[in-house]
């Protein structure tokens, strides 16, 4: 297997969650020698059991969290990137530094998994992009140089105007070729193949290697050696006085053999059958202990015998199946989706629906025959904005629906998909309109009062039930209104009215019948404010994470500019002078519990976690009186699930007053940190109000909901309450 593991702590024995670091072993150049070096002993077989011990000792579910790296995150001569600056971190927060994701043991594995990317900042870059020139190029470069040297030159000593056209030329020629050495040093390019090709590829084969160990660990506690022994001999009575030893020898080989052979058919009439009898009779460990006529009597035996554990052993799997969550940064978020669109179930019934009608479409989230999709948290995704909308162009929707609950933190001042990612997609994105180039991440949430000022916290909070894309836009620069992603055709027409000739984002004949933007819950952190981990002195002074102290949404010019300097002289050390404004997350106090706490443990368990969580670690000081009298109450009431609820039962279902306190009092704590969250109607109907979730979810893709009788609804209990 192409892969490398490595411990990510030291002595994970007695870890609550063991973490894992696992690199792939492709080159970052087709050219390179591989030298990758195992500086631990684990391999993936240690994985495998550590997941199937979680899985007997867990009373609850078990899962496996895998966080993937973006793109320009190549090591260095004297650093791993991703290994010191998040995986390990990651896995120590999870074990040492938050007491409700650990509290819990043998439920989650945790794998931090390293593709090829390459860094800016590594050595030899320049002049390998300038080795690498086609010779076209090479030449056009160097006649370039030399015509603009020589114009300049004899321009300056003759004086003739005339000189400075083929001086013009040449500079052209030279200007060429210079972009593109710089769009190849910028990596990004380089490093989409390798997510694409590399990342994707191995990170599939090891989710696949995961699912058949776990399955082959079943089948082997089902029936051991010596009860498939016993079972054989009973069956086959010829095999009376064979010895263990030598069953055991001879089942191997038919078991390797047999494994060359999927399409082998087991009967005693086909040809091939006869054929491969024949050769394991040619194999000593056969021959001499197995009588010929009995054989393939033994070999149908044992096949029969197998088919059925392999049976007990899938419907065991299907029972209880282990929850599988990513949480990917940047590129990562393109190497998880295109994962999950490969690993799934493309024959899956429920996944093409009806001959003809496409709309009746509910994708299962099992992947493989272990493995069903639990939580996906993206963070600053770089994946297409229209990844979020149901319309024909959308070609992650079905393997983002797939997840049990999806996460999006982004902000508006993200230069790394602001700058790299749409200069790409100028290249290679299908679009009329530079607008559609636009990734995820650069999703905002708008919200404003009567007085035009931003509204933080849950924006959403007093009509959970409506459609989320009314709230969701992206800022664009020189346009003076952002780019709504409401389809709605009187939103649209409105906005080409006040654009004129601007291209507006979304089509108003596109419908979103499927809501997958509902499916999310969206974290901006544009504003964000808080402590932060980066040095010491970071960790005594409330900032601006994301953005520059002062700057407010939306920016200007000025603002990009000055942030663009922050950006370039960003480093852990130096912060308050930088800003890391494609991955400031990881570093908050707050932003980081919401990450690791919705990754491992969900909606629900944020909740259930935020008023037992001290104030300290949410770094506030106090709380106002009113929240306090709130919580005090609402500790006092039993927690009753309503998992018992339907639909139909919306109008008066018992609802969770825990449940109800703990999401506005998320909400007060992100107004308090300048964060401006839109929360999914199915988390809200799910977690907060305990319907089941798979009616919840068809109701949603399947079903065109009436918003203004939901928001009467919803309205309704919040009087109540």
């Amino acid at each position: 297997m192409d892969i490398l593991i490595e411990n990510l702590l030291p002595d994970q024995s007695n870890l609550a969650i063991p973490g894992y670091f696992v690199r792939s072993t492709a080159p970052r150049n087709v050219e390179d020698r591989q030298n990758l070096v195992d500086r631990d002993r684990p391999v993936i077989q240690d994985v495998i059991q550590r997941l199937y011990d979680n899985h007997i000792r867990s009373q609850q579910e078990t899962g496996v969290v895998i966080a993937i790296h973006g793109y320009n995150t190549g090591a260095t001569d004297d650093t791993e990137t991703v290994w010191d600056g998040w995986y390990q971190p990651l896995c120590t927060y999870a074990n040492y530094d938050d007491p409700f994701i650990r509290q819990d043991p043998n439920r989650f594995v945790f794998l931090g998994y390293r593709w090829p990317s390459e860094s800016v900042a590594q050595k030899h870059n320049l002049r390998t992009a300038f080795r690498a020139l086609p010779f076209l190029l090479k030449t056009l470069l160097i006649t370039g140089t030399a015509v603009a040297l020589l114009s300049l030159i004899l321009l300056l000593a003759i004086g003739a105007a005339w000189w400075a056209i083929p001086l013009s030329l040449g500079v052209f020629g030279l200007s060429l070729v210079v972009c593109l050495v710089l769009l190849r040093f910028s990596v990004y390019f380089r490093d989409t193949y390798r997510a694409t090709y590399f990342g994707v590829n191995d990170l599939v084969e090891l989710i696949r290697q995961l699912d058949q160990g776990l399955v082959q660990l079943k089948m082997a506690e089902l029936l051991p050696d010596q009860a498939l022994f016993d079972r054989i001999l009973t069956d086959i009575p010829d095999l009376q006085g064979l010895e263990y030893s030598a069953f055991l020898g001879a089942v191997n080989t038919i078991r390797r053999e047999r494994d060359k052979r999927p399409d082998l058919i087991i009967q005693l009439d086909d040809v091939r059958f006869r054929q491969f009898i024949q050769r394991l009779q040619s194999f000593s460990g056969i021959d001499s202990v197995i009588d010929p006529s009995v054989l393939p009597h033994l070999v149908l035996r044992l096949d029969a015998v197998q088919a059925e554990t392999l049976q007990r052993a899938e419907t065991y799997w299907k029972r209880r199946p282990i929850k599988l969550s990513f949480i990917g940064h940047s590129m990562g978020a393109h190497v998880t989706t295109q994962t999950i669109r490969i690993l799934s179930d493309v024959f899956d019934p429920r996944s093409i629906g009806k001959v003809g009608d496409q709309s009746e479409k509910m994708p299962s989230s099992r992947i493989g025959r272990v493995f069903c999709l639990g939580r996906l948290v993206l963070v600053s995704p770089d994946i297409p904005v229209l990844a979020i909308t149901s319309g024909r162009s959308n070609f992650l929707r079905s393997s983002l629906r797939r997840f049990e609950e999806a996460y999006l933190f982004s902000n508006e001042g993200d230069l790394a998909l602001r700058l790299a990612s749409t200069a790409a997609n100028y290249f290679s994105f299908p679009a009329r309109t530079r607008t559609q180039g636009y990734r995820l991440g650069n999703v905002t949430v708008k919200a404003n009062g009567s007085d035009g000022k931003t509204l933080f916290g849950i924006v959403n909070i007093a009509t959970p039930m409506n459609r989320l894309l009314p709230y969701l836009e992206v800022k664009v620069l020189n346009q003076r209104k952002p780019q709504t992603l409401d389809p709605s055709p009187v939103v649209q027409a409105k906005l080409r009215q006040e654009l004129k000739d601007e291209a507006v984002m979304v089509n108003d004949g596109d419908k979103d019948k499927q809501s997958l933007a509902d499916l999310f819950t969206y974290f901006d952190c544009t504003e964000y404010r808080d402590f932060t981990d980066y040095n010491a002195k970071a960790q005594e002074t409330i900032r601006n994470v994301m953005i520059l102290n002062g700057q407010r949404s939306p920016l200007n010019l000025f603002d990009y500019v000055r942030l663009f300097l922050a950006f370039v002289q960003f480093s852990p050390r130096s912060f308050p002078k930088g800003r890391d404004v494609h991955g400031g997350y990881f570093w908050g106090k707050f932003s980081k519990l919401l990450l690791y706490r919705l990754v491992f443990l969900g909606f629900s368990g944020l909740l259930d976690s935020l008023d037992q969580t001290p104030l300290e670690t949410l770094g506030i000081t106090a709380l106002p009186d009113y929240l306090k009298a709130e919580l005090e109450q609402a500790r006092l009431a039993p927690l009753e699930p309503t998992s018992g609820a339907t639909a139909s039962q919306l109008i008066d279902p018992p609802l969770s007053q825990q449940r109800q306190t703990a999401l506005r009092y998320l909400s007060w704590i992100c107004q308090q940190k300048h964060i401006q969250a839109a929360v999914s109607p199915e988390r809200y109907q799910v977690d907060v109000m305990g319907i089941e979730r798979e009616e919840v979810r068809e109701e949603m893709l399947l079903r065109e909901k009436s918003v203004d009788v939901m928001s009467d609804v919803v309205s309704h209990r919040h009087r109540l309450s």
